[in-house]
């Protein structure tokens, strides 16, 4: 996979899996954590860092360097009330389905079927935050 797309598309995702992380902790924050949103928050958390860890085992199997998480994020507008914090993780998991469609896309093996199982999940997640339902998640406008 070194140099190829499936590479690529592997580092792009590692990117959104960082971002989304980063998303989650700051939903986290905002949302009633024994509250259903509560709920959502910490399983979403959990569910993009096992995917971050995967995709960085991946990487250094195949002796390349996975992409850095970034010190910080720009939000595209204040998180500061659970809607606030729903409308970021719909986002979020939009920006993530369309990451995994390209990682199935460009991987084989494994690797694939697992993007195919993130590329579903991201779209249940969603729907769980509030998104309408997609007839191909990850593809079409986002």
């Amino acid at each position: 996979m070194t140099g190829s797309p499936g590479e690529a598309a592997a580092q792009a995702t590692l990117a959104g899996e960082h971002a989304a992380v980063y998303a989650y902790g700051v939903v986290g924050g905002v949302v009633d954590p024994s509250g259903a949103l509560g709920g959502l928050a910490r399983a979403g958390y959990g569910a993009h860092v096992n995917r971050r860890d995967r995709l960085e085992r991946s990487l250094r199997a195949l002796d390349v360097e996975p992409v850095a998480a970034e010190p910080g994020y720009a939000l595209p507008r204040p998180v500061t009330t659970e809607a606030d914090a729903a409308r970021l993780i719909r986002r979020v998991e939009d920006r993530c389905a369309v990451l995994h469609a390209a990682l199935v896309a460009a991987s084989t093996g494994e690797l694939r079927g697992e993007a195919v199982g993130w590329l579903s999940d991201a779209a249940t997640r969603g729907l769980a935050w509030g998104a309408p339902p997609a007839a191909f998640p990850g593809v079409g406008p986002t």
